[in-house]
């Protein structure tokens, strides 16, 4: 029978799956409505602030398991 899910062998794997975790956790509703407040950040509202810093930090977890992967030698 095969897995459901594969988990991750390396510490870094583990780094990685617990740094997405806690961005998909930030982006859920209790956070985001500590976050949403009338604040401006360089101009712009908390709640879009939030949201870039979200994106961006998802996408450097995700480069940096891509680095991980291809320095592994995996497919």
């Amino acid at each position: 029978m095969r897995r459901l899910f594969v988990l991750p062998t390396s510490r870094a794997g583990w780094g990685l799956l617990l740094a997405f975790i806690v961005l998909v956790l930030a982006g859920t509703w209790p956070v985001i409505g500590l976050i949403n407040q009338a604040a401006l950040v360089y101009g712009l509202p908390l709640m879009i602030v939030w949201s870039y810093v979200i994106i961006f930090s998802c996408v450097g977890v995700m480069l940096v398991g891509n680095r991980l992967v291809e320095r592994d030698g995996h497919e």
